[in-house]
């Protein structure tokens, strides 16, 4: 799904529709366009369709709700470097489920997957319509 705007562009990969989608639209209020591509399997990775788009929008945002270590988002990002490194504008943003055990609460479980907000944050983060997160901590 693509939303238009004449300005920025954002490639979010996503493990989680939806909030993906309501994201791209709370971003395209703001004036970035947000590719937004669901990947359907990891294996095989669609390596062309996710390279094509780094390099037209010339930015990336994954979103998963594993865990950050070992995750599908860093062989992603290792295709990105391999293969599409200098169409890069800024760095690759990656947002994971927290590294622990999946709550059992369902206000918990919020608070350990991404969420729309985490998402947008790091798209503008991309963007550099933000405080870098080294900065706010």
């Amino acid at each position: 799904m693509t939303i238009l705007s004449s300005h920025e562009e954002v490639y979010l990969l996503v493990d989680d529709w939806l909030e993906a989608a309501v994201a791209a639209d709370i971003l395209s209020k703001e004036g970035i366009d947000a590719e937004v591509i669901n990947l359907r399997s990891i294996r095989p990775l669609d390596r062309a369709t996710i390279n094509a788009s780094v390099r037209k929008t010339n930015r990336l945002v994954t979103v998963e709700e594993g865990f950050p270590q070992h995750g599908v988002g860093v062989e992603i990002c290792m295709s990105i470097i391999e293969e599409s490194f200098e169409y890069l504008d800024a760095p690759v943003e990656r947002i994971a489920g927290a590294d622990v055990p999946m709550p059992y609460a369902a206000n918990l479980e919020r608070m350990a997957v991404p969420q729309v907000d985490d998402i947008v944050r790091a798209a503008k983060r991309a963007c550099y319509r933000s405080v870098p997160m080294a900065a706010a901590a």
